[in-house]
């Protein structure tokens, strides 16, 4: 999975989460709670329940959240020290509770990541940190991180993919929109039910998760549902992420005069204002061979300024979908170096906590004589 996929979520001010330990590394969640009910891949009844993460406690944490969601969407474009400054700017902001920032350090730890030419081993007691900070909150999407660990054997958990697929199946009971597309796809692949996996596609779809939307627009266009299949892929690229992207590569195909891969929308009329807006808001959203998108931009206000037809477009680039706040950030976004830099004088993170030594480069092969 890639990290990426996780797109901020703005909503009602919760009560700040206070700080963190790294001793809540140093047990095992699953010897110590009981057991959720036990996965049934005959299950066939799910609702769409729904959840709302915790917002932001402060202002100050939300600001270094987004300072490192700048470095973080450049991937492996990023240097050394760039790498080091969004672990600094996430973990400031972890450290009072920040859950976007602790969701994506859960992430960047237990994954192998890197940047350029460097690579970074995960961090297994990082992870752990941050999977069991979020389980003591009973935060709903902790028992996904949980799944991810026991399913893949991450954040030092031994794997136990049927204790994992219990958890995943909480998360989902709980409203978990990602929860709820890991399971469709396990539904769809490993017990053929498609039933099953386009209603819990639905329900991820209904909370704005745009991989979800992407995917069901593609059912629904091959089906010939064509009208329902625009308008999943249009709020795709409203909500951002990787499927955002996607879905908008698609659009930019539905509007063109060749219709390549969406030759269900043959009989759609070609139309270069909104092949070139999609074509912009994919870019933005995914990058280029030579320069990185941004997968953090959600763009609101799309149905705007680029309205499904017949209504008329009033495109005027990328910064004119977005809120007002997103586009006054991303057109003068701030000194993430500095921000790093004050926080480490001020002591908010320390250095030696937070680093993350790249691994060692590999030995040149012995190809003998």
């Amino acid at each position: 999975m890639n990290k990426l996929t996780f797109i901020a979520l703005l909503i009602p001010l919760l009560a700040s989460c206070g700080s963190v330990s790294l001793s809540q590394s140093d047990r095992d969640y699953t010897q110590t709670h009981p057991a959720p009910k036990a996965f049934d891949s005959k299950r066939t009844e799910y609702t769409c329940a729904t959840w709302t993460p915790p917002s932001p406690p402060d202002a100050e944490s939300h600001l270094w959240y987004r300072a490192a969601t700048l470095l973080d969407a450049k991937d492996w474009r990023m240097n050394k020290q760039e790498f080091q400054d969004m672990i600094v700017l996430y973990e400031a902001a972890a450290s009072r509770g920040h859950y976007q920032a602790i969701n994506n350090l859960y992430l960047l730890y237990t994954h192998v990541q890197g940047s350029t030419g460097i690579m970074y081993n995960p961090l297994h007691n990082r992870s752990r940190k941050w999977l069991h900070y979020g389980l003591d909150k009973n935060w709903a999407m902790a028992n996904y991180w949980l799944f991810d660990a026991l399913y893949e054997g991450n954040a030092g958990y031994r794997r136990n993919p049927q204790l994992g697929l219990a958890y995943l199946q909480k998360a989902v009971d709980l409203g978990v929109p990602l929860a709820q597309y890991e399971l469709s796809l396990i539904y769809d692949k490993q017990f053929n039910n498609k039933k099953v996996r386009e209603l819990l596609l639905s329900c991820a779809a209904k909370q704005g998760f745009s991989t979800a939307m992407n995917r069901l627009g593609v059912i629904y266009s091959i089906r010939g549902n064509l009208k329902e299949s625009l308008q999943l892929m249009h709020n795709a690229v409203r909500h951002g992420g990787e499927g955002g992207g996607e879905a908008a590569l698609k659009l930019t195909m539905v509007y063109a005069k060749d219709k390549e891969l969406m030759y269900q929308f043959a009989a759609t009329p070609s139309n270069p204002v909104r092949e070139a807006a999609y074509a912009e808001l994919e870019k933005a959203l995914m990058g280029t061979g030579t320069k990185s998108g941004n997968p953090f931009y959600t763009f609101p206000r799309l149905d705007e300024v680029l309205p499904l037809p017949p209504a008329k477009t009033h495109w005027k680039g990328i910064y004119s979908a977005m809120s007002k706040e997103d586009a006054a950030f991303y057109q003068n976004p701030p000194d993430t170096a500095a921000l790093a830099a004050d926080i480490l004088k001020r002591g908010i993170v320390k250095k030696e906590e937070v680093y993350w030594s790249p691994r060692p480069p590999e030995p040149p092969e012995d190809h003998g004589l």
